[in-house]
């Protein structure tokens, strides 16, 4: 099978580089499976979990959004952060979710709006990924 490069860089840390067999991720624009050959694009990604299968087995791991560039048979990924699920603190993403909804109940301007939003979201996916082992 042809693998592709997948490169995961936050500002704190290279979080992976290595070959894998596929990925899947969540751009603003919805789901998106890369195999080896894919087409090169550039998206936006959302606060979600991305899997990957390396050696036959799949990982995953929580992103808070950033942008993924697909080029000849690589995938680099730049987030503000990524976690394994080892990595989350459940304590403290409930405790973000429970502030975020309090922030978007709270109903102030639209900017607090979409900043409430997009905390809620990071916080949905960290403990999304926290709680279940990938497959």
């Amino acid at each position: 099978m042809k693998l592709t490069r997948l490169h995961i860089t936050t500002p704190e840390r290279e979080f992976f580089d290595g070959d894998v067999e596929s990925v899947t991720l969540i751009s603003t624009e919805g789901g998106l499976g890369v195999l080896a050959d894919h087409m090169p694009t550039v998206v936006a990604l959302n606060a979600a979990p991305l899997r990957f299968k390396a050696g036959g087995q799949w990982r995953e791991a929580a992103l808070s959004g950033g942008f993924a560039v697909i080029e000849n048979e690589r995938v680099s990924i730049l987030s503000d952060t990524a976690e394994w699920p080892e990595e989350i603190e459940v304590n403290r993403a409930l405790e973000a979710k429970r502030r975020a909804e309090e922030r978007i109940r709270a109903r102030q301007s639209e900017v607090e709006y979409i900043r409430s939003t997009i905390a809620l979201q990071r916080a949905l996916t960290r403990l999304a990924v926290s709680k279940r082992e990938a497959k």
